[in-house]
């Protein structure tokens, strides 16, 4: 009102103005001519005057007035939009321009008859500080001068949150939803100002209301999902009451019903580099390829357990190049295919290059003389090396334990041997026998043949009767293989000698029962465990001799064979001690 006000004072200051100007200007009352009562000159002087007037005044435009809002003034809004609704008077007729931010916002507000206007469709504010304009326009075009306020919309802290699978594997939706589930669960996590109450709704309904901690964390399982596409809107209501903007996701969850179909995985070496390739995979949810290497043998390639060492997104890539290896070892490789769902499938396993399970013994010398009195010691070291390209396990295995003279084992007060294979370098035993009275021969390599008598003799209760039994077991061991396994033939001959002491006639009953059995080689003690390929160790043939006399000797012969991950024995990778026979002597 102020202003209108001043709008007329000025334009009444400069009718005023233009008034004496003109007195000021015109004729003399010698030049006047009188016709009625008036002058012909100053009728035609007021005529101008009020025709200047006229146009001063079409040039003179009020600027609006902002009756709805104050300068300066703070909208709350629960978005970083708003919009505003702007009251006010100007002239009638007129027509209203609105600029936000110097930008034209709004043109043809119209001025009604009482002079008033009003923005009807409302004008939009941006978070923070906002410079409104106002310019009425007259229908001529000319525009007043700009009414100018200032507004500042104030924006609360808007909820953030996250959609999961679960909460174990924090796997991340963001769009698109593969899953196996007709309607899977889900899991939000999110923040907000500290002890808010929490809402989240999915497809126009409340799923739950929570409040967040102390922190400003909030979570909630088991949110159920349908098939298709669901709306998801979070918002908060701070604990002064101030509600937040609903912020809006959308997830589309699409059920995926088959495993992807495995690539056929193959390889080869060349150079220093494993050349790779595959069959491109045919699932049309397919999300990317995984190539998984180890250098285990004893480790299937497994995704995510082992080592990826390429992620292939393009369902087109078919082949890789593997240039980080070490020359002349053995790698292992599976390429998983994923889905969009989070199924995976393996490929084969392709070992490149093929492994090789390979030992050599070397016998290494000892200052140790091959004879030894009661209670000492005799070694025999021996270096053994990985030569393959794979870590194996190394697996001792018996052959014999010979005793010449073979003596009487019930005769026997204590051992006459014990013999043990060790470490030195670490201590460690990976066979040990303390109780040898007589000899021992393994079926699994008894080429030649060996042959174990039996005698028992039985008096009548009367005494007047003896019978002598003799058992005498043959094994001798085919050479050839069965499944990595030896055939033995057993032949038992049993005779059976009954005397009459009366009399001294004598009946012999003879028998004989031949048979067949597969065998396996006999082994001992624990594994050499973790050899890798060029690692050598040092392991000893260890004797003591207990109570042999002098003279009598004992032979040991092992044998030492690399395993595969499934127990299996490289038969034709073995190596040896050969016999290693050890004299006892009596001190004198």
């Amino acid at each position: 009102m102020i202003t209108k006000i001043k709008t007329i004072l000025i334009v009444i200051f400069c009718m005023a103005f233009v008034l004496s100007y003109a007195l000021a200007c015109s004729p003399g009352s010698g030049d006047l001519i009188y016709e009625d009562g008036k002058s012909q000159e100053v009728d035609m002087e007021d005529n101008i005057i009020k025709q200047k007037l006229d146009e001063l005044k079409n040039r003179l435009v009020s600027p609006p007035v902002i009756l709805s809002h104050k300068s300066g003034e703070i909208i709350y809004g629960s978005g970083d939009r708003e919009l505003v609704f702007i009251k006010g008077s100007a002239d009638k007729g007129n027509t209203i321009e609105v600029y936000v931010n110097g930008v034209l916002d709004q043109s043809n507000i119209i001025v009604d008859n009482n002079g008033n206007f009003e923005t009807l469709s409302g004008v939009e504010i941006g978070e923070g500080k906002n410079i409104i304009k106002l310019i009425s326009v007259r229908p001529s075009g000319i525009k007043s001068a700009p009414t100018e306020f200032t507004l500042f919309l104030d924006v609360p802290q808007k909820v953030e949150y996250s959609i999961f699978e679960n909460i174990d594997n924090l796997k991340e939706i963001k769009d698109i939803y593969y899953t196996e589930e007709v309607n899977p669960l889900v899991y939000i996590k999110g923040n907000h100002l500290p002890l808010s109450s929490v809402y989240i709704q999915v497809n126009d309904k409340i799923v739950g209301e929570i409040e967040s901690d102390n922190n400003g964390i909030f979570e909630l399982e088991d949110i159920v999902l349908k098939p298709g596409n669901n709306e998801i809107a979070v918002w908060a209501r701070t604990f002064d009451g101030f509600m937040s903007a609903p912020v809006f996701k959308d997830i589309m969850v699409n059920r995926d019903l088959y495993d992807p179909i495995p690539s056929d995985l193959t390889g080869y070496k060349q150079g220093n580099a494993n050349y790779l390739s595959w069959s491109i995979s045919t699932d049309i949810d397919f999300y990317s390829y995984k190539l998984v290497r180890v250098e285990d043998p004893c480790i299937n390639p497994e995704y995510p357990e082992n080592d990826v060492i390429a992620t292939f997104s393009d369902i087109n890539a078919k082949s890789y190049i593997d240039n980080d290896i070490v020359s002349g070892k053995a790698y292992f490789y599976t390429l998983w295919t994923l889905d969009k769902a989070g199924r995976e499938v393996s490929s084969n396993v392709v070992a490149i290059p093929k492994p090789v399970y390979s030992l050599t013994f070397t016998k290494v010398p000892s200052s140790i003389s091959n004879t030894i009195a009661r209670r000492e010691w005799f070694y025999q070291a021996y270096e053994m090396t990985n030569v393959g390209n794979v870590t194996v396990d190394v697996q001792p295995i018996m052959l014999w334990l010979k005793l010449e003279p073979n003596p009487d084992e019930e005769m026997e007060i204590s051992p006459l041997w014990e013999v043990h294979i060790w470490n030195p370098s670490n201590g460690e035993y990976y066979y040990s026998k303390e109780d040898i009275y007589s000899t021992y021969i393994s079926d699994w390599r008894n080429f030649d043949g060996y042959t174990e008598t039996e005698t028992t003799t039985t008096l009548s209760a009367d005494g007047l009767t003896k019978t002598v039994t003799v058992t005498e077991t043959t094994k001798k061991t085919e050479d050839s293989d069965v499944n990595l396994k030896r055939i033995m033939t057993k032949t038992i001959n049993t005779t059976i000698t009954v005397t009459d002491l009366t009399t001294g006639i004598s009946t012999v009953t003879t028998t004989t029962d031949t048979g067949t059995e597969i065998v396996e080689p006999e082994k001992i003690g624990t594994s050499i465990t973790g050899l890798e390929p060029g690692e050598k160790i040092i392991i000893e043939v260890k004797i003591q001799n207990i109570a042999a006399e002098n003279g009598e000797k004992i032979i040991v012969h092992f044998h030492f064979y690399p395993v595969d991950c499934d127990g299996r024995f490289y038969i034709d990778e073995s190596v040896s001690t050969l016999d290693i026979p050890v004299i006892g002597e009596s001190r004198n």
